[in-house]
C-alpha cells in the first residue's frame, strides 16, 4: 500500500511550480487574461470604448478599478450599478465571456479583439477615462 502525505505533495506540487512561475511586483497588477477565444490583435484606443459590449465596458470598467486607472470611489457604485443593468455578472453564476474579456483589459469587437495592457499607464489612463464616461452613460 502506498501512503500519500499531504504535506509531502503540497511541497512537491510548490518546488514544481516555483521553477515555471515566477512573480514579481509588476505581475501582481496584471489580472489573468481568459483562455477562451482569440488572443487580442491590436491595441486598442479610447475611441474603440463606444463599441463594445455592455457587457464588455462592465469587465473593463472592473480592469480599470483593480489597476487604479480609475478609482474606487468613482468607480465602485457605478461598477454595481452597471453590471445590474447589462447583467454583465448573471446570478446563475455561468458568467460572462464579454465581462471575463474586458476585466482582462481587452475589448471584443465584431468578434476582433484588442488590448490595452501593452499601453504605457498614460495611455491606459486615458481609455478608462473614455470606458468611466460611458458606463456614466448606462447608469
Amino acid at each position: 500500500m502506498i501512503r500519500f502525505s499531504l504535506r509531502a505533495l503540497a511541497v512537491a506540487t510548490a518546488i514544481a511550480g516555483a521553477s515555471s512561475f515566477s512573480f514579481t511586483a509588476a505581475n501582481a497588477a496584471e489580472p489573468p487574461a481568459p483562455t477562451a477565444g482569440n488572443p487580442p490583435s491590436a491595441v486598442a484606443s479610447a475611441s474603440d470604448v463606444a463599441a463594445v459590449s455592455p457587457a464588455n465596458l462592465a469587465g473593463l470598467l472592473n480592469y480599470c478599478i483593480m489597476t487604479d486607472h480609475i478609482s474606487h470611489e468613482d468607480g465602485d457604485a457605478l461598477q454595481t450599478t452597471v453590471n445590474e443593468k447589462t447583467n454583465a455578472v448573471p446570478t446563475d453564476q455561468r458568467g460572462n465571456m464579454d465581462y471575463a474579456v474586458g476585466s482582462s483589459g481587452q475589448f471584443e469587437i465584431n468578434g476582433q479583439r484588442s488590448t490595452i495592457t501593452s499601453l504605457e499607464p498614460d495611455a491606459q489612463g486615458r481609455v478608462c477615462g473614455a470606458v468611466l464616461t460611458r458606463a456614466k452613460t448606462i447608469q
